[in-house]
This record gives structure tokens, sequence and C-alpha cells, in this order.
């Protein structure tokens, strides 16, 4: 017999069973990566002002300033050929004689030679000489070397009396030393220039006692001129002129042992080296020559005033009267 075994369909799902308890927790996972920065926070408000400090302590007070000091340049000031110059200025009887030249030397007053306010040619005083042997004289310095050639010696000169013997206004002579050159004054209408051993005398017009004349000795090229108020006395002469250690005397001739002393008075003499100041015929000065170291060219106002030159820096010490004082500065050059 065959036996048929036939499935039934399929019976409906069962309903869902109830949800079974929670399992165990599982283990922490690793930690992550760091994050990138946030951005910046916002500036905070400012602070309140500190309090204020102490006071510093009170400084030193400065130098008093001189008032209104002017500062003024010059390309040069002075003349440095001039190798001597005398003013003759100063108090009555005062024995002080002050060199203007370049250089400026020191005077030695030897007997009662000194100044006087009875006569000048210009300013308020003169040198006076008694006759009686006074003089002025001044060391040896290579200024007064004329040996060169070229020179100018010259000044004012007004006669109180005429000794018989002649006078001697100027010269460059020291006894046992040597007498490079002298200007004489031989009598009322003559006057000479001695050098290299030989005395050339020139005749002028008879001289008036308390009269100023001008007197010039002036070498060039070789030759000599003596000058009297202006005009040359007769023809130029050729002639040397040494150069030993002597000194230069003023007022007699020789120092050390005095010859032909003269009497009366003597303003503005000056010594030039290397250079002729006349040529020819001139009209004197009609008033002092001006320093040689350029402080009668200068004008101040007050003290301090201050100059600067290539020949030195030059201060005002006084303004009544006027003095400067010069100190040596070395020049500088600048170039652009």
């Amino acid at each position: 017999m065959l036996n048929l075994n036939i499935a039934g369909s399929q019976g409906a799902q069962g309903a869902a069973g109830s949800q079974g308890a929670a399992g165990a927790q599982g283990a922490q996972g690793a930690a992550g990566s760091i994050g990138s920065d946030g951005p910046q926070g916002a500036q905070g408000a400012q602070g309140t002002q500190g309090s204020q400090g102490p006071q510093g302590v009170q400084g030193s007070q400065g130098l008093a300033g001189t008032a209104n000091v002017d500062y003024t340049y010059a390309a040069t000031v002075g003349d440095s050929s001039v190798s001597l110059l005398l003013h003759m200025e100063g108090a009555n009887n005062s024995t002080t004689f002050t060199d203007k030249s370049y250089s400026p030397k020191t005077a030695t007053v030897t007997g009662d030679a000194k100044i006087s306010t009875a006569a000048s040619k210009f300013g308020s005083s003169s040198a006076y000489f008694d006759g009686n042997g006074d003089f002025i004289s001044f060391a040896y310095s290579s200024d007064f070397d004329f040996s060169g050639g070229t020179y100018t010696i010259e000044g004012w000169i007004n006669f109180s009396s005429m000794p018989a013997a002649g006078v001697c206004p100027i010269a460059k002579h020291t006894y046992a030393v040597g007498m490079d050159w002298a200007f004489y004054v031989a009598n009322s209408t003559t006057i000479s220039f001695y050098s290299a051993g030989v005395n050339t005398q020139r005749t002028i017009s008879a001289i008036s006692f308390g009269t100023w004349y001008h007197f010039a000795v002036v070498r060039s090229g070789g030759n000599v001129s003596i000058y009297w108020n202006g005009v040359r006395q007769g023809a130029a002469f050729s002639i040397s002129t040494a150069n030993t250690g002597a000194g230069i005397i003023i007022g007699a001739d020789r120092i050390n042992s005095v010859l032909y002393p003269f009497h009366g008075y003597l303003d503005e003499i000056r010594l030039t080296k290397g250079v002729a100041k006349y040529a020819s015929d001139f009209t004197p000065s009609t008033s002092a020559f001006n320093n040689a170291d350029g402080s009668a060219e200068l004008v101040a106002t007050n003290v301090g005033d201050t100059l600067y030159s290539s020949d030195g820096i030059y201060v005002c010490s006084s303004t009544s009267p006027l003095t400067w004082k010069k100190y040596a500065s070395t020049p500088t050059t600048i170039v652009f």
C-alpha cells in the first residue's frame, strides 16, 4: 500500500518573545587625539595710570654768559712783514713801551726814556729822550735780519736840541757784538745812513725844534734811498747790510756804550722786513700805522667779542681802552 505523506500548510509565525536582559558593558575605547588650539581671546581692558613720581633734584646754575657777544671771521689779520712797531702810547711818564708788530717783542728801558704827553704826532703821547744817554732797546731777533735785501726803517722825529756831535735816533748796534746799520742826524741840515762801513750823507732843509718830521730809509734791489718828509734826498745808492747779533737801539747809538744820544720826541717807529714801503716820493701817513697784529683793524662793542682768522684767534678783553688778546691757532683748510 502506498503511503503518501502530504505536508500541511505552514502555520502562522508565533508571537515575538520578550526582550532578554541587557548584556554586560564593553571595555573603554582608546583616547582620541588632541584637538587644535582655539582662537585668541579678546584683549583685556587697559589698567589704571600709576601715581606720579617725586620731582628730581634741581641742577646747578650755569656760568653767566656775556651779553651780545659777536663772533666774526677774517681771512687774515695783521702784517707779518712788520718786525717792530712802536706807537709810543701810554700814561705820562710811563716806562712801558708796547710793540705792536706781528711778533711783539719786549723793550728794555735804560735811563730816563719814558712816555710823554707833552708832544705827539698821533694819539696822545710819544717817547721822550732827555739826551743824557737814555734809550730803548730790543734784543736780537731774526726779524731784524735785513741782510736778505729789502727793508724799510721809518718813524717820526721832533727835536728839542741839536748837540754839536749830532744824534742817532735808531740803529742796530751793540758794543762788542756788531754794527749793522744806523740812521744819523749829523746837524740841523744833514742826515745820513750807515751800513757796511759806509756813512752816506744827504742835505736837508734846516730843522726847526718842536716840529715833527718823517724819516724813512728804504732798501730795494740792492739800492738804498733816504727820505725826509716823503721826499727822496739825493739819488739812491748801492750798499749791502750785515746781520750780526746786535740788537735795536732807539734814542741813541750803540747798546752798552752809548754814543750820539738824541734829545727830543719819537713817535710811530716801524721796521719792515722784506717790503719796500716807498718806491718814490710820497705823502707821509696822516694817521698812526695799523697794528701789525691786526688789532687796530678790529672793532668790538662787548668784552668777549671774538674774531677767527688764519693768523690766530682774537678775543676782546676790554672795551675801554679797546684791548684784544691774540691766541695762536692752527689754520685748517676745508675742501668742498
